[in-house]
């Protein structure tokens, strides 16, 4: 740490030399926002699920903020950079100056640290997504099979949320029933399978049995296999027929994103590695 300030406590100053190396070497630990079982355990099943292919979805998003921020750290390192080389070119600077220069090197320090977060949080992200793909036996997915897999995963979402109501509020609230029925399943039913299921976990647990999340999981599998169904009945009701994916639409988006990949892997990749 270099400082140009004239009328601090000296005493206070080399003091905090002292301590800041240390402690900056732990800082440049949290040099992003979450940590990595955070992002994998959180903010990749939040809203998610365990839908396999909302949580590549969400990888995806979660990988585009970080090469947008990649990207404006790049810009801003330059620009930074342009103004340092030419404070360093001057001499007999004045003391703002000087200040200035300190300033300037202490930003890029610390936009260098948010850019080498962002590529840690890529780095990860880039793990889940494979990982996700192995444990599910995935070996490629499409905008088809992410919009087949919806109806699914809204009807599993409704349970979990019913669930989640029953146990808190004891009722279940509107808009929980709601989104339960825009899938065409029935208030009541859904009613009856969660207090079952409470019941039966209240009743284990009274037995000394020690359940974990995966119980409560099991349960709303179960209850998105035998009522994923019944989104195609509302479909077919409110629009005439089962499906209402048109396929054409992905179909001409699909050439579009692999001609983008083709292009891209034959030109220079755009985040510098220097």
């Amino acid at each position: 740490m270099e400082l140009v300030l004239k009328k601090q406590n000296k005493a206070l100053v080399e003091r905090v030399k002292k301590a800041l190396p240390a402690i900056d070497k732990h800082t440049r630990f949290f040099d992003r926002q979450n940590s990595q079982t955070t992002i994998q355990m959180m903010t990749l099943t939040m809203l998610g699920g365990s839908s396999p292919l909302r949580m590549l979805r969400q990888v995806t998003a979660e990988v585009e903020k970080r090469k947008s921020a990649l990207y404006e750290a790049q810009h801003t390192v330059a620009k930074k950079q342009e103004e340092i080389d030419v404070l360093e070119e001057k001499e007999n600077l004045t003391s703002a100056e000087r200040a200035e220069l300190i300033k300037l090197k202490y930003d890029l320090s610390q936009i260098n640290n948010k850019a080498n977060g962002s590529l840690k949080d890529i780095a990860t992200l880039a793990d889940a997504y494979e990982n996700i793909m192995k444990t599910n036996g995935m070996k490629d997915w499409s905008e088809e099979e992410f919009e087949n897999e919806e109806k699914a995963h809204h009807v599993r979402r409704g349970f979990e949320m019913l669930y989640r109501n029953l146990v808190e509020y004891s009722r279940a609230k509107e808009a929980t029933l709601e989104y339960l029925q825009q899938y065409g399943v029935h208030a009541q039913m859904a009613i009856t399978e969660v207090s079952g299921y409470i019941t039966h976990a209240s009743n284990l647990i009274k037995e000394k049995r020690i359940l974990d999340a995966t119980h409560l999981e099991n349960f709303l599998d179960e209850m998105k296999d035998k009522y994923v169904n019944n989104a195609d009945k509302i479909s077919n009701r409110l629009f005439g027929r089962d499906g209402i994916i048109n396929k054409a639409y992905m179909e001409k988006m699909d050439k579009r994103n692999k001609d983008e990949a083709a292009r891209k892997s034959n030109g220079k990749g755009g985040v510098n590695d220097s």
